[in-house]
């Protein structure tokens, strides 16, 4: 009797297992990437990248061009488009000009995006420096699908400490968190393929106001401590007491293995102070002065983290000028300084740029290579 019941419920289950309702795949245009560019009469320039499924076609990639009002417009002029039941919930990258983050910002765009359950809040945001045109045409016959190459250089980009990571729904968590200002991958054209750039830096209200390059960036992921290990890094002696072994260059290179990080906060004088140390343990690769790292050592390890404190002390100012904060200090005075943070909560990117910020490098060299010298 066991046995037979058990034989009518797998028979029932074949019969309701998910055949209802399903979509062949050739049957659908699948967004996995959306691009935004602004005409000059203010219009967006919508584009979606579709993969195509059908054996006879020679392009591995549709793209789909409307021009609309607002993104949710945009998205529903693509059925007009589109050769199938058009799906946006799968996108995996959503690619922004700068002049339409100059112009119109990043959350009012994206509104349609936060409010539809749908939407992929997984999929990475770019901020592009030429036109969605451009981008959107790039040449990926060596590569594989426009979409999946695109994830691929951003997420490398971040893993390389070359930029930031953000997604739709990170990017949702920072306009709403007072202590920190949002930040976006930047990429660029560059012999007809796409680079990364560095990181476009964005205020409280969506738009886009100045950018990291490529060497910035990764003081930033540093001083965010949102970095992998090891990190690769050059830096060129200025200090006179080593002399280069040609008139070109005085690099050294390093790897830096293990960082110790520890954040103080504290308020003098009604300003917020924030002492940063840093314990890097690092191995050289490269050493183009004059110099035995092993004699040498200590005053290698203090020239190398001069170096280091100049670059971060550089990008801390750069980012205090234009009152914003994508490391996130200000989650810290939240923490540490509550009563002081609540009174400037609310234009925390104006008491940031007032804001004493010290930088304390140290540098332990561990290996200097399998030479003796």
């Amino acid at each position: 009797m066991r046995r037979r019941l058990q034989c009518v419920v797998l028979s029932m289950s074949l019969f309701l297992s998910g055949c209802l309702g399903q979509n062949r795949l050739d049957e659908l245009t699948l967004v996995l990437t959306l691009g935004v560019d602004i005409t000059k009469n203010g219009e967006l320039d919508i584009y979606s990248a579709v993969p195509v499924f059908r054996k006879e076609a020679k392009k591995k990639t549709e793209i789909l061009h409307v021009k609309a009002s607002s993104f949710r417009e945009g998205r529903d002029r693509f059925d007009d488009e589109a050769n199938g039941l058009v799906e946006t919930g799968k996108v995996q990258n959503i690619v922004i000009s700068k002049k339409v983050l100059m112009k119109k910002g990043l959350f009012d765009l994206l509104d349609v995006i936060f409010r539809d359950p749908k939407s992929a809040l997984k999929a990475d945001l770019v901020m592009a420096n030429e036109t969605i045109e451009q981008v959107m045409n790039v040449n990926v016959q060596d590569k594989p699908l426009l979409s999946v190459y695109l994830r691929e250089l951003i997420r490398s980009g971040h893993t390389s400490e070359a930029s930031v990571y953000t997604t739709a729904r990170k990017a949702y968590d920072q306009f709403y968190e007072k202590g920190i200002t949002p930040y976006l991958t930047e990429i660029k054209m560059g012999e007809n393929k796409l680079k990364i750039a560095g990181t476009a830096l964005i205020n409280k209200r969506g738009y886009y106001v100045d950018s990291l390059d490529a060497l910035e960036s990764i003081q930033l992921l540093i001083l965010q401590r949102d970095t992998k290990h090891p990190i690769f890094m050059t830096v060129q002696m200025k200090d006179e007491s080593f002399k280069g072994k040609d008139e070109e260059s005085k690099n050294i290179s390093y790897s830096i293995d293990y960082t110790d990080y520890k954040y103080q906060t504290s308020v003098k004088n009604g300003q917020f102070q924030f002492d940063l140390h840093f314990k890097y343990q690092i191995v050289l690769t490269e050493i183009l002065v004059k110099a035995n790292p092993l004699k040498d050592k200590t005053r290698l390890e203090q020239a190398i983290a001069l170096e280091m404190k100049k670059k971060m002390e550089a990008v801390v100012a750069k980012l205090q000028k234009h009152q914003l904060d994508p490391i996130g200090l200000g989650k810290y005075a939240r923490a540490f300084a509550y009563d002081q943070w609540k009174e400037v909560e609310d234009d925390w990117g104006k008491a940031f740029s007032k804001a004493k910020v010290n930088i304390y490098p140290e540098v332990k060299i561990i290996s200097i290579g399998s030479l003796k010298r």
